[in-house]
């Protein structure tokens, strides 16, 4: 359960991570949402990559440009997500998933163009600013004032007091990502109007996902509500995972020894291998030279009969450039899992770095 969680919540809408803990959804394909037709910007494709790009790298990107034509949506978002920092490659995948029947892979897009500053796709973006989907408009109200349109940023206001987690959710990431401190008062007022919600561990969610936006804004003291989530009790183990992705993103070093601890230590309380590489791979996003130390983990559980942890180790990989660790990127770009592939992909590329390009 808890794999599943965490590896939706980047790509697919926020429902997807916390508004059911125990089952999140895959969006379902539906209808494209009427759209002006749309200029196509000449981008490059694997075959029109600089040469001093390597071929694991060609073979990388091939693997998530076929991603990108899968019926399964769930395979397309990972695709869009593991791309990020091509920006060639990554702006050709934008433009077809800006217009996706798939709402969690419209969101993809967007956020995707967002973090990566896509702003020559300004003109595609605007009519997603009309999307059905809440968390659709957010991440394109994101993507353009990231890029100094002038956008309109109100509607935002609505979504982050929502009683709906996934526009919630979205909202907050959207005003995390935009950077405005002016909206630090908002994301204030919304952590005092928790959202309804059955389940204790939704609501403790997003509550985390608020002061991790603010964070960004800012605030460094909303740490604390993730630090403590860190060290939730066993049975929540998808609050100790999210604080553990969390501290990695925002650079927490004070997490540090604590994670490095649950992931190297031995004994009968030694959790299992998804929550121990999820933590791993944060934590080498905040010190990657641990990498020797961590990679070990990964590699054995690179052969893992679950696909869902083979996912997880090819992450860990991605911080380690080691021939050992090559070699099994290597092998999982060819695993007989379509979401395998995509996250060996996405570890080759980040092994890489990021490409330049006109963004």
């Amino acid at each position: 359960m808890m794999t599943r969680l965490l590896l939706t919540c980047a790509t697919l809408l926020a429902a997807s991570c916390a508004a059911s803990v125990s089952n999140p959804p895959v969006p379902n394909p539906g209808t494209a949402s009427a759209m002006p037709p749309l200029s196509t910007p000449r981008v490059a494709t694997v075959q029109q990559l600089p040469r001093a790009v390597t071929s694991q790298q060609r073979a990388a990107v091939a693997v998530l440009e076929d991603a990108m034509r899968s019926p399964n949506p769930l395979e397309r978002a990972n695709a869009l997500e593991m791309m990020e920092g091509q920006i060639e490659p990554l702006r050709a995948m934008v433009i077809k998933g800006l217009v996706d029947p798939n709402e969690g892979v419209r969101f993809a897009a967007a956020m995707a163009a967002a973090r990566n500053g896509l702003c020559g796709l300004s003109d595609q973006m605007q009519p997603l600013t009309l999307d059905p989907s809440p968390s659709v408009r957010a991440a394109a109200i994101a993507a353009l004032a990231r890029c100094k349109t002038g956008m309109n940023q109100t509607p935002l206001a609505a979504m982050v007091l929502s009683q709906d987690y996934a526009t919630r959710a979205n909202a907050a990431m959207a005003l995390g990502e935009i950077g405005n401190p002016s909206a630090a008062g908002l994301l204030r007022a919304a952590l005092n109007k928790p959202i309804q919600a059955s389940d204790p561990v939704v609501v403790r969610v997003s509550e985390m996902e608020l002061s991790e936006a603010l964070v960004r804004l800012g605030d460094r003291s909303q740490l604390e509500t993730i630090r403590a989530a860190f060290f939730a009790p066993a049975d929540q183990g998808e609050l100790t995972a999210l604080a553990a992705q969390m501290a990695g993103r925002l650079k927490d070093e004070t997490l540090a020894p604590a994670m490095l601890a649950m992931v190297t230590g031995e004994g009968p309380r030694k959790p299992g291998p998804e929550l121990r590489l999820i933590i791993a791979d944060a934590l080498l996003r905040m010190r990657p030279v641990l990498a020797q130390q961590v990679s070990p983990l990964a590699i054995e559980q690179s052969t893992n009969s679950l696909s869902e942890v083979r996912m997880l180790a090819a992450a860990v990989l991605a911080h380690d450039a080691s021939p050992a660790s090559e070699a099994v990127l290597n092998r999982l770009l060819e695993d007989p899992e379509p979401r395998v592939r995509i996250a060996a992909a996405g570890a080759m590329l980040r092994q890489a770095g990021s490409e330049a390009g006109i963004r």
